[in-house]
């Protein structure tokens, strides 16, 4: 019977030994030759590596130095080419010269580091323990149940409702200017924003009533909100909710989409030009611009 355990779990008390079963390191290193960068100027076309590989004698050469490292996994998407370009035969099974005048114990304990990548051999380093990750899940889902405090607000709002983020281009405007419109429509339902923006007679509501209408068409789409009338998931009678601002509204369908946040972001200055001033002096003025 063969026992397999986890590196970690271990300890050794003599001198520390080289696993067999270790995968080698190597150094990848590319150049560019002079002889491309001249077919590149004269206007001819460089096959480069594809027409080394139509070869055969250099496939098998390429295939038989890949066969030293690993064999083939079973889940390979490219199993079936390696093995047609190979005769039919598996890099595993592919034995150089200096093979053929080993030992049979040589050839043995020589396939034994020639490990496949696949899941079963890679689990014992990716999940060394899975029993301490179960235990440390389990432990976790009992917490949340006994101490319902354990989530907070934020964690329960985003487990239970959907969020789609979305901003606008910078605009030739401040921050300070853009800043009132963005306070203005945050925590509203998304109709009763576009119907504020749509009224006011600030220069860039339009723009800000544009992203709006934008946002909500992507949210519909892409995350699905929005749309308990048509699935038919509407409450029965209207329940009240208390909003940030210490304000109680009354929502008939539960997915109906509001603002969460609304923030402004500053960019990059347009321009700049010269402020004369008396005496000699000189001043700078900034052509700003801001995202909501």
């Amino acid at each position: 019977m063969s026992v397999r355990f986890a590196t970690r779990r271990l300890v050794s008390t003599g001198p520390p030994q080289r696993s067999q079963a270790s995968l080698p390191f190597y150094i990848q290193h590319r150049s560019v030759s002079f002889r491309s960068l001249w077919k590149k100027w004269r206007g001819q076309k460089d096959e480069g590596v594809a027409a080394e590989l139509d070869d055969p004698k250099k496939r098998k050469g390429f295939l038989e130095k890949s066969s030293e490292r690993s064999s083939i996994a079973s889940d390979n998407i490219f199993t079936d080419e390696i093995k047609s370009a190979s005769d039919g035969r598996d890099l595993a099974q592919l034995e150089t010269k200096e093979d053929a005048n080993l030992t049979d114990a040589q050839r043995a304990e020589k396939r034994v580091t020639r490990v496949a990548r696949t899941r079963q051999n890679t689990a014992i380093v990716l999940d060394p323990d899975p029993g301490a990750r179960i235990r440390w899940l389990r432990k976790k889902v009992i917490q949340m149940v006994r101490n319902p405090d354990f989530v907070t607000p934020e964690q329960r709002i985003r487990a239970s409702e959907r969020e789609c983020t979305h901003s606008s281009h910078f605009m030739a405007t401040s921050t300070k200017k853009l800043c009132m419109l963005s306070r203005q429509i945050a925590g509203m339902p998304v109709d009763k924003a576009i119907a504020q923006m749509r009224w006011s007679k600030k220069k860039y509501s339009k723009e800000i009533l544009y992203y709006l209408e934008e946002a909500r068409d992507l949210a519909i789409v892409k995350h699905g909100m929005g749309l308990g009338k048509v699935n038919g998931e509407l409450f029965k009678e209207p329940r009240k909710i208390l909003t940030k601002e210490g304000k109680w509204i009354q929502i008939a369908d539960p997915t109906s989409i509001y603002i969460a946040q609304s923030w402004v972001g500053r960019g990059s200055w347009l321009g700049k030009r010269r402020d004369y001033k008396g005496r000699g002096r000189m001043g700078v003025i900034k052509r700003p611009s801001s995202s909501a």
